[in-house]
């Protein structure tokens, strides 16, 4: 049973998660990500465990090749392009689509990125209703979640 430090514990590395640096995405249900940045910041296999509701066996397993390591390899080459942390406020510059008179600019927070194939986008909450003719952007309203192209970003 864990003691009232125990607990208090865990709920610090749960806030931590929710604000950690983007490269530490989940990017599925086992929480690599949050998993690689709770190790890194020197949390036992056993707290990561307890805070991410996993078993310890999935945190080892996290941890080694197929892992978060392995996420990282593949998200490394956009480093410098990313936002820094999940929760960040960002401006994103939505192409001008058809007859449109040119970009749409908006404000989103970031949820996490997201890999396909050599390419790298992001997921984001919206903090406006965004008015373009856009494909992937049409009807988006306040708090809707969208996933754009990395190069939207506006750092």
């Amino acid at each position: 049973m864990a003691n009232e430090s125990d607990s208090g514990k865990i709920e610090k590395m749960k806030k931590m998660c929710r604000t950690r640096p983007v490269l530490y995405s989940d990017l599925d249900h086992m929480k690599k990500g949050s998993t690689g940045f709770l190790h890194k910041q020197g949390y036992s296999n056993e707290e990561i465990a307890a805070a991410l509701e996993l078993d310890l066996h999935e945190v080892e397993n996290n941890l080694e090749g197929t892992g978060y390591p392995l996420e990282f390899r593949k998200v490394e080459k956009f480093r410098e392009r990313l936002p820094s942390n999940i929760g960040d406020v960002i401006k994103i510059r939505i192409p001008e689509w058809g007859a449109q008179n040119g970009p749409v600019e908006t404000k989103a927070i970031v949820l996490q990125y997201i890999l396909k194939g050599e390419s790298c986008g992001l997921i984001v909450q919206l903090l406006e209703d965004v008015d373009t003719g856009y494909p992937i952007m049409a009807e988006k309203k306040k708090n809707d979640e969208a996933v754009i192209p990395l190069d939207w970003y506006v750092p």
